[in-house]
């Protein structure tokens, strides 16, 4: 071979061995949506959140980041329902009087539960408000199957509300139909059902659904306002925590309301400032 292409012979074998030998590429997010959809419908809600992160975090400034993150506050938000709830069914059950020799269990699973719903919440206030000032007038797509749901209470929580206490197993399935079924109300809201989940489901079921987001703001800040108790006297007690959630959700519904400004609804508009109003009288009557 002729020493002057010696060179660049061998650094194009060395090219082609480091492109056969190198790391694979990294997912793109349209995969991890996928897996994300995938572990919805398993019920698999820890993993579905780590893949729409990833979805977001691949996906940059692309509109496929906008919906996952829509989708990502959607989940985050459910999953705080759906922790309530499993506290309030503690909360009533305590009071029984089959409870009463298991006091200190009620009161832990109490307090855990209504934790974890704390834990759920705060991220997902965070993401709105990442969110809110990017939003304009254009619709984001929300191209996920809906959630099967239940009008019922799962057995185990009936067994906790009347003052008994379920195995791990079924209160496990429990909490994870209870985040399911809220799951369901948020997307039914966000597809503009308001709390009709069966039109929520038709309305997935057709395909398509665009999320107006002065739909999105105003539902999510209901929904956080309302998840909000929970840091109440009768909850876990802490002003700070509910002084938070009140600014994100007062603040919220003045970014819906400029839109609202730009592109009227009178419902919505009403809402919102009924919202608005709601987070002031309270945000005063803290210490």
């Amino acid at each position: 071979m002729d020493s002057r292409f010696v060179p660049c012979f061998l650094a194009l074998a060395l090219a082609c061995t480091a492109a056969c030998t190198g790391e694979p590429s990294a997912p793109k997010p349209e995969q991890y949506f996928q897996d994300a959809r995938n572990n919805l419908a398993g019920l698999d809600f820890d993993s579905a959140l780590k893949n729409l992160e990833r979805m977001i975090a691949a996906a940059e400034n692309q509109p496929l980041g906008q919906q996952g993150s829509m989708l990502r506050v959607a989940l985050l938000t459910a999953l705080a329902d759906g922790a309530r709830q499993m506290g309030e069914a503690y909360a009533t059950g305590m009071k029984e009087p089959a409870a009463e020799p298991r006091q200190a269990l009620f009161t832990k699973w109490k307090a855990d539960y209504y934790g974890m719903s704390r834990n759920r919440l705060i991220p997902a206030l965070e993401g709105v408000m990442q969110q809110r000032d990017r939003l304009g007038d254009a619709s984001i797509p929300l191209e996920v199957a809906f959630p099967n749901f239940t009008a019922q209470d799962h057995a185990a929580v009936v067994r906790i509300k009347s003052g008994a206490l379920p195995t791990d197993e079924d209160r496990v399935r429990a909490e994870r139909e209870a985040a399911r079924n809220a799951l369901a109300r948020v997307l039914a809201r966000l597809a503009g059902a308001g709390d009709d989940v069966n039109k929520g489901q038709a309305a997935f079921q057709k395909g398509g659904v665009q999320v107006d987001p002065r739909i999105y703001l105003v539902e999510m800040s209901n929904t956080f306002f309302r998840l909000g108790e929970i840091f109440e006297r009768r909850g876990l007690d802490d002003q700070r925590y509910l002084r938070i959630t009140l600014e994100v959700v007062r603040d919220t519904a003045d970014v819906a309301l400029k839109l609202l400004a730009a592109k009227p609804d009178k419902d919505l508009e009403a809402r919102a400032k009924k919202l608005k109003a709601d987070c002031e009288k309270k945000l005063k009557s803290l210490s």
